[in-house]
């Protein structure tokens, strides 16, 4: 099947710097009929294009969805949508704002920009961050249905000794090792995180769902420990949960992805299921 991909961009008025970029795939041929939309959020050091995303996104597109990616302003990639060539955004991140641009862009979705949607029929998928952030969005707006993919369940990644380094020098670096860049947080997210405990609290949110969802984790995630999914699964009895035995944070798949292994073809083909089913 043919299909159809847009760009775009949304930018802030008080924020010259600060630039969403997303790309949209629905169907080819002429779209009169509303569609059921899905917005795909990435995660922690993570892009639209990274691994999995671009092949899940066609795979949605031409499941007869209105598919959503998009960076996040902080997410440190440039304008090509490759390269972390923009560090200082990513310096300047918190979770606030991350939550403000997927508000931004679910909102552009509900107005048409791109292309004609069901408005009672939108969907996340969220890796990693993407997909505590989706949990915290859903809890507060419309969504009808939710996929997370080795989703976090708290916002407070970071162990004392950590936060302590951070409080006193105003940043702490993180190391990209599939670049080998050193990527830097600034003191606002940890402002942000310590201001907003309860506005961040992803169980709490979590607890408060209304859409159904889907919580898909791996045992031997090496990022985000499996015993958040039995958390968010004790905060949220009526989520769904997969756990695939073995398989790591990326379930099993790279950057660029060159293979698609039998724990990734399980985590697409449950997540597709679960939005046809409350979806389409």
């Amino acid at each position: 099947m043919s299909v159809h991909q847009q760009t775009f961009e949304l930018t802030w008025p008080d924020e010259s710097e600060r630039v969403v970029r997303g790309r949209a795939m629905r169907p080819g041929g002429p779209q009169k009929r509303p569609l059921p939309a899905v917005l795909i959020l990435h995660g922690f050091k993570g892009f639209m294009d990274w691994g999995f995303f671009p092949l899940f996104q066609r795979g949605l597109a031409e499941s007869g969805f209105l598919a959503v990616s998009f960076n996040a302003a902080g997410s440190g990639v440039g304008a090509d949508g490759v390269d972390f060539s923009d560090l200082a955004s990513f310096e300047r991140d918190t979770f606030t704002r991350q939550l403000e641009e997927v508000e931004r862009v679910h909102q552009h979705v509900l107005e048409g920009r791109l292309g004609p949607v069901r408005k009672d029929a939108i969907g996340l998928v969220g890796h990693s961050r993407g997909g505590g952030v989706g949990i915290l969005h859903a809890a507060r707006h419309p969504v009808q249905a939710l996929v997370t993919w080795a989703a976090i369940d708290t916002v407070e990644r970071f162990g004392e000794d950590a936060v302590e380094r951070w409080r006193r020098d105003g940043y702490l670096d993180i190391p990209n090792l599939r670049t080998g860049q050193v990527m830097r947080m600034g003191r606002a997210m940890l402002e942000d995180v310590e201001a907003n405990r309860e506005r961040l609290d992803v169980l709490a949110a979590a607890a408060t769902l209304e859409a159904p969802a889907l919580f898909i984790h791996g045992s031997s995630d090496e990022a985000v420990a499996p015993s958040g999914l039995e958390r968010l699964a004790a905060a949220c009895p009526a989520a769904e949960t997969l756990l695939l035995e073995g398989a790591g944070h990326t379930f099993g798949a790279a950057h660029p992805l060159t293979e698609v292994g039998p724990d990734l073809e399980r985590v697409l083909a449950a997540t597709v299921g679960h939005l046809v089913t409350h979806l389409a």
